[in-house]
């Protein structure tokens, strides 16, 4: 069983490492994902959680506060050979749930084809598609998908809180 838990800057080498594995499989593969510097700041100053499996990185999940309040999910991946176990399904809720305790809403690109990943979005309650061409590149187009925060339950534990840094401007 994966443990689900909010990344600690310890995490940051190993989610790295499973980033570029995970990246492989994208069409774009060739394009380097980010990097050991850009994790290390995420995991202190984001939202990323991970799961763990027998002492290893199976899966992780980022979001990172925006100047317009609400947080960009700009990543989430699984090691391939744990899909299909409901590891980044359980992710995207621990994130979620906290979003919501955070009263934030969030927004995601997604390509449009990846009709799977459309169905559950919109399950879990992204909406207010913009089709945006060329997102990365000309043969790059990309979905924009909105999330409201949804009215928190009574939760024991407070929602997980990024650090300031990020949203302090000069």
């Amino acid at each position: 069983m994966n443990r689900i838990y909010k990344a600690k800057p310890r995490d940051f080498l190993e989610i790295a490492k499973l980033d570029r594995k995970a990246w492989r499989e994208n069409q774009n593969s060739r394009y380097i994902p980010d990097g050991e510097h850009a994790w290390r700041l995420w995991v202190e100053h984001a939202l990323v959680y991970c799961a763990r499996n027998e002492e290893k990185v199976s899966g992780a999940i980022l979001a990172f506060p925006c100047l317009s309040g609400e947080f960009c999910i700009h990543k989430v991946f699984v090691a391939p050979a744990l899909r299909g176990k409901k590891i980044g399904t359980r992710l995207f809720e621990k994130l979620l749930q906290d979003l919501d305790r955070l009263g934030a809403g969030s927004f995601l690109t997604v390509d449009p084809r990846n009709e799977s990943a459309l169905a559950l979005y919109g399950k879990w309650g992204f909406t207010g598609r913009m089709f945006v061409k060329g997102f990365y590149r000309k043969n790059e187009d990309r979905l924009v998908l909105r999330r409201d925060p949804r009215k928190a339950a009574e939760h024991k534990a407070p929602a997980a809180k990024p650090s300031s840094f990020f949203l302090k401007i000069g």
